[in-house]
């Protein structure tokens, strides 16, 4: 891989990490509006074979519903947002520990020595 060819590459990932939820959006709104006016082509055919005078109504209609579309996923789905939840680690801390545990008994008793010190303080006692 050239130098050329690595520096563009991270220019280019590093340009859509910066961008990432706009790159998001842009690709969401291109789907719902590619799958629109696949769907709307079908409705539009039927309706000028069978229905003319509605064409107008169900463009406007269909408008609506696409931009309705766009606002819900807008808001709706974010990139990460699963993966980014807000939560307090006080308030989780909180919630998970128990008030007493099996280990609370060690807290009352005299501070043991590790087997590290147990073994060189043997040591040291031998001339």
């Amino acid at each position: 891989m050239s130098l050329y060819r690595f520096a563009r590459a991270s220019a280019l990932l590093a340009l859509a990490s910066r961008y990432r939820l706009k790159i998001f959006r842009l690709f969401i709104a291109v789907a719902i509006a590619l799958v629109t006016a696949w769907v709307f082509d079908d409705i539009a055919l039927y309706l000028d074979n069978h229905k003319p005078e509605w064409l107008g109504p169900a463009l406007i209609i269909k408008t609506l519903v696409v931009y309705g579309a766009l606002v819900y996923a807008f808001w709706q789905l974010r990139p990460g947002s699963w993966a980014e939840a807000k939560v307090d680690p006080e308030t989780v801390a909180d919630a998970t520990v128990p008030e007493t545990g099996p280990l609370d008994d060690l807290l009352d008793k005299p501070k043991l020595t590790s087997r590290k010190e147990a073994i060189l303080s043997r040591d040291d006692s031998k001339p």
